[in-house]
This record gives structure tokens, sequence and C-alpha cells, in this order.
């Protein structure tokens, strides 16, 4: 399937170039993978803070923050890049701070995006929500999701009796980013035109196929 970009609106040019700095390395190194063995454990510790970007759905993609205290007085933290518009879970981390770097590093996120305390169950709901709604298009959630996911614990998402509506406008809406290849973005929007149809969803290419 050949298809061509389109005519972007300010708030598509908005949406755009937000992917592309969320995109970004983070200028951490993610300690995901050397805590792999211990995220289950960390789970038990008390929930510190269950944070969301007040722009996601405006936007589209933004950060979600689920941190734990440990006895020690540091912050585990796991963080979810999610495109709540197509393609859940885009990034995915597990990382323990001190308290001075996680005041550093929470400060960063909200002035960025403006980020609001919710409830860990609504957290959770949201995040798997989105994940739920990616994998019905086809889209597999970032690899180091599943053990980012390990800290929210025995948080039950049916305690939150929140609703969340993804997509846009009632359609899944596909962005390309700045590292997608041309073959990669077509394969997706083929993909997503097996799922839900010719029409049934909207696209914004970063670049001319």
């Amino acid at each position: 399937m050949r298809v061509r970009d389109r005519i972007m609106s300010r708030h598509e040019r908005r949406y755009q170039k937000y992917l592309e700095r969320k995109r970004q390395k983070h200028g951490r190194g993610s300690d995901t993978a050397r805590l792999a063995g211990q995220i289950a454990t960390l789970a038990h510790y008390p929930v510190h803070e269950a944070l969301v970007s007040k722009q996601l759905f405006e936007v589209g993609i933004g950060h979600l923050v689920f941190s734990r205290a440990l006895p020690d007085g540091r912050i585990a933290i796991a963080a979810f890049l999610l495109d709540v518009y197509c393609r859940g879970v885009k990034d995915a981390f597990v990382s323990i701070l001190s308290k001075g770097e996680y005041g550093v590093q929470r400060n960063k996120w909200n002035s960025d995006e403006g980020m609001e305390p919710v409830e860990p169950a609504c957290f959770r709901k949201l995040l798997e929500g989105g994940v739920a709604y990616a994998r019905d298009l086809g889209f597999s959630p970032h690899e180091d999701y599943a053990p980012a996911r390990q800290l929210l614990g025995d948080v039950l998402a049916t305690d939150c009796s929140q609703t969340f509506t993804y997509g846009r406008d009632g359609k899944p809406f596909y962005v390309s980013g700045p590292h997608d290849t041309a073959e990669q973005v077509e394969d997706d929007l083929e993909q997503l035109e097996e799922r839900v149809g010719r029409g049934n969803f909207d696209y914004l290419l970063g670049q001319p196929l």
C-alpha cells in the first residue's frame, strides 16, 4: 500500500514535534535489566505516588510514572511512555533514585508535561487499557514494559471507576516517528488497514513515503 502525507493541522504539527522530543533518549541509563530480578520484591514496598501527564489525551502521548518508597529513603520508579492514540507503550524503564534525584527527574517531567497525581488503581487501568488497545491494532508494548509493570505489584485496576477512551475522535491515530523507516511505517499502515479497515484510522507521517 502506498500512502501520501497529509497537510498537518496545528494540533497535528504540535503532536509530531512532541513525539519527536519524547522519542529522544531520557538522558539516563536504564536500570531495568540490572534490576529485573529485584522488581517483584520492590513491589512490596509502600506506594510513593502515581503520576500521569496532564496532556496525555490532548497530545496523545506522555509519561506515566509509578513509584514506591524504599526503607533506605530511595525511590523505585517505573516509567512508561504511553501513546494513547494508537501504539501503546513506546518506552519503559525501571530505576532506583535518591530522593534528590527523584525530585530533579519529577520536576523535569512536570516542567515538560505537567504531571498530575492519580490513584494507583487508575494508573494501572489507564496503562493496561492503552496496551490492550494497541494490541488489538497489532502493536506490542516496548520490551521493558513487562518487567517495569511488575512494580505495580498487587494494585488492582478493578478498584478504579474511571473510564478511559483511546484513539482520537473514535479512531486510531497513527503518527510516524523520526526513527521509523519508510518500510516500517508502510507495514504499520497496512496492518491497521487489515485490522480496522481503510478509512477507519487516521495517520500523520513525518516524512512522505
